[in-house]
């Protein structure tokens, strides 16, 4: 506790709290966790509260310090009242802020604003204890390192276009279109070697690539909010072509062209790069293109007995800060299975986009409740039945209610009432 009440004697109030959430969630001898005893220990008293909110107000200016012995005799009171601090001196009515990666003294970790509009936001966790979430009231800490090596880092929407995209998530409702091909086309499975495949092209590009824009402008047409469309469906080159349509739509009519859908994720393909073979999707604004964040799948399938030929996953999960939330993307299996599922079930996710490609999606299902039932988090899979399956396979949308995509395009409309609890965060 000496690092949190020196953190907090120097002013450095966000990186106090981040430690003693990273305190928290630390292991004890028992294998529990430190924040079990923590809750044994604490008197909920809203008197005791303001006092520590007066106490480090007096720090603020400069009047008295507070010891580790002060913190230690009751770590969640102080949580509590750095949290509630915090907020105060960074309001969120300023809109944006900045700064949100620092240091706790043992690693990089974002300091992500909320606020909770209903006490049913956020999933379980947000009431229960046993959970830092539930203790949290304004903001949630994400660590740059994880249990699982996998480092997570968060990005925000580009500068220059915060406004735009706010605007657009600004909806009473935020509707999520969830896209299947059925034009006959198929990804080309090749042999990388005996036990592996990979595909590097498709049956029939000029195809695939018309279906993408109609799909796209039907959904503008829909007046839908976020796009995902399934792995192994769009290339390299499909995507170049798409995003020269977006930038030259968007100069030659504005931000309200037919296919400025405000985020859309381009399913995923194989494609080569230095270290060999990826399964690469993005997620892009469809105002002019310009790229958000993207996500390489880690975890290989099985396709008539041989390997999903992928080797070179980044060294970096990355999530995105959006006016609604934060979000990340998940190739098929890495949503449910391994180290990147893992990873996946430890963030504090509000929206998680999955291409996928399979015939079976009761893994996806599985998985898609049990996230938004403890963590809120809203998922959308949108699916394509592998190259041999004859019987579409279309995704789904998890809410407060499952949502099976009967159409190649299905719109699933998800009320404020259900993510209504963030602020426009400037990453850049």
């Amino acid at each position: 506790m000496e690092k949190v009440a020196e953190f907090i004697n120097a002013k450095s109030y966000r990186q106090a709290l981040a430690r003693l959430c990273r305190l928290a969630g630390s292991p004890t001898i028992d294998g529990r966790r430190v924040l079990d005893d923590w809750e044994n220990q604490h008197e909920k008293d809203e008197l005791m509260l303001m006092d520590a909110i007066d106490r480090i107000e007096s720090i603020d200016n400069k009047e008295s310090t507070i010891t580790s012995e002060e913190v230690n005799n009751d770590p969640l009171l102080w949580l509590g009242a750095l949290d509630d601090f915090c907020v105060r001196i960074n309001p969120k009515s300023y809109g944006y802020l900045r700064n949100l990666r620092i240091d706790d003294g043992e690693g990089q970790v974002w300091m992500l604003p909320i606020y909770q509009k209903s006490e049913s936001c956020g999933g379980g966790k947000r009431l229960q204890f046993g959970n830092i979430a539930y203790w949290l009231k304004h903001y949630r800490v994400v660590p740059h390192n994880n249990p699982q090596k996998i480092p997570v880092n968060v990005v925000g929407i580009p500068r220059g276009y915060h406004d735009w995209l706010a605007n657009h998530f600004s909806a009473t409702t935020i509707r999520i279109a969830v896209v299947h091909f059925d034009d006959g086309v198929r990804p080309n499975v090749s042999d990388k070697k005996p036990s592996h495949f990979i595909c590097n092209e498709i049956s029939d590009t000029e195809t695939r690539f018309a279906s993408a824009l109609h799909h796209i402008s039907e959904a503008k047409k829909r007046n839908a909010h976020i796009l995902v469309m399934p792995e192994l469906t769009i290339t390299p080159d499909i995507r170049s072509r798409i995003v020269s349509e977006l930038q030259q739509l968007h100069r030659k009519n504005g931000e309200k062209h037919s296919l400025s859908v405000p985020l859309i994720v381009l399913g995923s393909f194989h494609e080569q790069v230095e270290k060999g073979w990826r399964n690469h999707a993005e997620a892009m604004l469809g105002l002019d293109g310009t790229l958000l964040f993207g996500c390489d799948k880690r975890k290989s399938v099985t396709f008539n007995k041989r390997k999903e030929g992928i080797e070179c996953a980044p060294n970096h999960f990355t999530c995105l800060f959006t006016p609604i939330g934060l979000m990340a993307m998940a190739i098929c299996k890495d949503f449910f299975e391994g180290e990147p599922a893992m990873v996946l079930a430890s963030l504090p996710l509000d929206w998680l986009l999955v291409p996928s490609m399979t015939d079976k999606l009761n893994p996806h299902k599985a998985t898609a409740k049990t996230m938004h039932d403890t963590l809120g988090t809203i998922v959308a899979v949108a699916n394509q039945e592998l190259p041999a399956g004859s019987t579409p396979v279309r995704g789904f949308v998890q809410h407060q209610k499952f949502v099976e995509c009967k159409e190649d395009l299905v719109i699933v409309s998800v009320t404020r009432d259900e993510f209504d609890h963030f602020t426009l965060v400037d990453l850049s």
